[in-house]
Protein backbone atom coordinates (compact mmCIF):
# COMPACT_ATOMS: atom_id res chain seq x y z
CA UNK A 1 0.00 0.00 0.00
CA UNK A 2 1.38 3.86 -0.98
CA UNK A 3 2.30 6.22 1.66
CA UNK A 4 -1.00 9.25 1.33
CA UNK A 5 0.97 12.10 0.04
CA UNK A 6 1.22 15.60 2.41
CA UNK A 7 -0.99 18.27 2.65
CA UNK A 8 1.20 21.15 3.36
CA UNK A 9 -0.27 24.95 4.45
CA UNK A 10 -3.65 26.07 2.64
CA UNK A 11 -4.39 22.28 2.02
CA UNK A 12 -7.29 21.06 0.10
CA UNK A 13 -10.05 19.69 2.44
CA UNK A 14 -9.80 16.02 2.99
CA UNK A 15 -11.64 13.81 0.25
CA UNK A 16 -14.66 12.90 1.81
CA UNK A 17 -14.65 9.52 0.66
CA UNK A 18 -11.03 8.91 1.98
CA UNK A 19 -12.65 10.20 5.92
CA UNK A 20 -15.39 8.19 5.56
CA UNK A 21 -13.00 4.81 4.82
CA UNK A 22 -11.01 6.43 7.97
CA UNK A 23 -14.43 6.17 10.21
CA UNK A 24 -15.26 2.62 8.90
CA UNK A 25 -12.10 1.57 9.54
CA UNK A 26 -11.41 2.89 13.00
CA UNK A 27 -15.23 1.61 14.17
CA UNK A 28 -13.73 -1.88 12.57
CA UNK A 29 -9.95 -2.07 14.22
CA UNK A 30 -9.87 0.62 16.90
CA UNK A 31 -6.61 1.73 15.61
CA UNK A 32 -5.77 5.00 14.51
CA UNK A 33 -2.85 3.87 12.48
CA UNK A 34 -4.42 0.70 10.38
CA UNK A 35 -7.74 3.34 9.93
CA UNK A 36 -5.56 5.80 8.38
CA UNK A 37 -3.19 3.38 6.16
CA UNK A 38 -6.53 2.08 4.75
CA UNK A 39 -8.05 5.40 4.14
CA UNK A 40 -4.33 6.62 2.60
CA UNK A 41 -4.47 9.44 5.21
CA UNK A 42 -2.01 10.79 7.14
CA UNK A 43 -2.08 10.67 10.70
CA UNK A 44 -0.55 13.87 11.50
CA UNK A 45 -3.30 15.17 9.09
CA UNK A 46 -6.11 13.47 10.62
CA UNK A 47 -4.68 14.61 13.78
CA UNK A 48 -4.69 18.21 13.24
CA UNK A 49 -8.08 17.88 11.60
CA UNK A 50 -9.28 16.62 15.27
CA UNK A 51 -7.47 18.93 17.12
CA UNK A 52 -9.00 21.96 14.62
CA UNK A 53 -13.01 20.23 13.53
CA UNK A 54 -14.83 20.12 16.79
CA UNK A 55 -17.64 18.03 14.53
CA UNK A 56 -14.82 15.54 13.46
CA UNK A 57 -13.70 15.33 16.72
CA UNK A 58 -16.75 13.64 17.83
CA UNK A 59 -17.09 11.71 15.20
CA UNK A 60 -13.72 10.03 15.62
CA UNK A 61 -14.58 9.34 19.13
CA UNK A 62 -17.48 7.17 17.78
CA UNK A 63 -15.71 5.77 15.50
CA UNK A 64 -13.20 4.65 18.50
CA UNK A 65 -15.35 3.59 20.77
CA UNK A 66 -17.27 1.44 18.30
CA UNK A 67 -13.35 -0.24 18.06
CA UNK A 68 -12.99 -0.93 20.99
CA UNK A 69 -16.05 -2.53 22.03
CA UNK A 70 -15.31 -4.72 19.45
CA UNK A 71 -12.46 -5.25 20.41
CA UNK A 72 -14.02 -6.22 23.92
CA UNK A 73 -16.19 -8.18 21.61
CA UNK A 74 -13.52 -10.49 19.93
CA UNK A 75 -11.56 -10.96 23.49
CA UNK A 76 -15.34 -12.32 24.99
CA UNK A 77 -15.53 -14.74 22.18
CA UNK A 78 -12.12 -15.75 22.37
CA UNK A 79 -12.62 -16.28 26.56
CA UNK A 80 -15.65 -17.95 26.29
CA UNK A 81 -15.37 -20.17 22.74
CA UNK A 82 -11.65 -20.30 22.83
CA UNK A 83 -9.62 -20.65 19.67
CA UNK A 84 -9.03 -23.72 16.87
CA UNK A 85 -5.54 -24.64 17.63
CA UNK A 86 -4.00 -27.51 15.10
CA UNK A 87 -2.42 -30.39 16.18
CA UNK A 88 0.33 -31.87 14.63
CA UNK A 89 2.45 -35.55 13.88
CA UNK A 90 4.55 -36.77 11.80
CA UNK A 91 4.69 -32.96 10.02
CA UNK A 92 1.12 -33.11 9.25
CA UNK A 93 -2.09 -31.87 10.35
CA UNK A 94 -4.32 -34.48 11.56
CA UNK A 95 -6.81 -32.32 13.66
CA UNK A 96 -7.21 -29.57 15.99
CA UNK A 97 -8.51 -28.64 19.82
CA UNK A 98 -10.09 -25.62 20.95
CA UNK A 99 -7.83 -23.65 22.78
CA UNK A 100 -9.17 -20.97 26.06
CA UNK A 101 -7.41 -17.86 26.92
CA UNK A 102 -7.27 -17.78 30.55
CA UNK A 103 -5.86 -14.49 30.97
CA UNK A 104 -8.85 -13.10 28.93
CA UNK A 105 -11.13 -14.91 31.41
CA UNK A 106 -9.04 -13.07 34.19
CA UNK A 107 -9.18 -10.23 32.86
CA UNK A 108 -12.18 -9.66 31.32
CA UNK A 109 -14.24 -9.83 34.53
CA UNK A 110 -11.82 -7.47 36.34
CA UNK A 111 -11.94 -4.97 33.52
CA UNK A 112 -16.54 -4.79 33.84
CA UNK A 113 -17.01 -5.79 37.61
CA UNK A 114 -14.21 -4.20 39.00
CA UNK A 115 -15.65 -3.83 42.63
CA UNK A 116 -15.82 -8.19 42.70
CA UNK A 117 -13.09 -9.23 40.76
CA UNK A 118 -10.63 -6.61 41.12
CA UNK A 119 -7.96 -6.19 43.16
CA UNK A 120 -8.87 -5.97 46.91
CA UNK A 121 -6.64 -3.86 48.26
CA UNK A 122 -6.15 -0.46 47.45
CA UNK A 123 -2.98 1.46 47.67
CA UNK A 124 -3.58 4.13 49.95
CA UNK A 125 -0.64 6.32 51.43
CA UNK A 126 -0.19 6.33 55.42
CA UNK A 127 -1.59 9.90 56.82
CA UNK A 128 1.20 12.08 57.85
CA UNK A 129 1.53 12.06 61.80
CA UNK A 130 1.93 15.78 61.77
CA UNK A 131 1.48 18.90 59.64
CA UNK A 132 5.22 19.65 58.95
CA UNK A 133 4.51 22.83 59.29
CA UNK A 134 3.64 22.35 63.39
CA UNK A 135 7.05 20.35 62.89
CA UNK A 136 8.95 23.22 62.21
CA UNK A 137 7.86 25.46 63.99
CA UNK A 138 8.66 22.80 67.24
CA UNK A 139 11.80 22.46 65.75
CA UNK A 140 13.18 26.45 65.76
CA UNK A 141 13.18 26.60 69.58
CA UNK A 142 15.25 23.03 69.70
CA UNK A 143 17.40 25.17 67.18
CA UNK A 144 18.35 28.34 68.56
CA UNK A 145 18.94 26.36 71.69
CA UNK A 146 21.14 24.08 70.48
CA UNK A 147 23.02 26.66 68.69
CA UNK A 148 23.12 29.52 71.77
CA UNK A 149 24.86 25.87 73.91
CA UNK A 150 27.29 24.75 70.78
CA UNK A 151 28.53 29.14 70.82
CA UNK A 152 28.75 28.87 74.67
CA UNK A 153 30.86 25.64 74.58
CA UNK A 154 32.94 27.13 71.85
CA UNK A 155 33.75 30.58 74.07
CA UNK A 156 34.53 28.41 76.94
CA UNK A 157 36.95 26.19 75.17
CA UNK A 158 38.47 29.31 73.77
CA UNK A 159 39.17 30.72 76.98
CA UNK A 160 40.00 27.85 78.57
CA UNK A 161 42.89 27.41 75.63
CA UNK A 162 43.99 31.08 76.30
CA UNK A 163 44.56 30.57 80.27
CA UNK A 164 46.16 27.58 79.23
CA UNK A 165 48.70 29.14 76.96
CA UNK A 166 48.82 32.24 79.23
CA UNK A 167 50.23 30.28 82.21
CA UNK A 168 52.76 28.04 79.78
CA UNK A 169 54.25 31.61 79.01
CA UNK A 170 53.38 30.69 75.02
CA UNK A 171 51.10 33.39 74.35
CA UNK A 172 52.65 37.42 74.78
CA UNK A 173 49.96 39.50 76.41
CA UNK A 174 47.85 41.40 73.95
CA UNK A 175 49.41 44.88 73.38
CA UNK A 176 47.97 48.27 73.94
CA UNK A 177 46.97 50.39 71.49
CA UNK A 178 49.86 52.70 72.02
CA UNK A 179 52.24 50.12 72.06
CA UNK A 180 51.08 49.23 68.23
CA UNK A 181 51.20 53.35 67.55
CA UNK A 182 54.59 53.36 68.99
CA UNK A 183 56.03 51.10 66.32
CA UNK A 184 54.01 51.87 63.33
Amino acid sequence: MSKPESRGPGRAPLPAARVNAFFHHLGRTGSVTVAANRAQLRRSTLYERRQDDEEFAERWARALDLGVERLQDNAMNRAMNGTPKPVWRNGQQVGSVRQYDNKLLQFLPRAHRPEVYGDKKQPTLPPLPFDLAQRLAAAQPRLEAHLAERAAREAAERRAEATKARQEGKQPHRQSKKDVSDKV
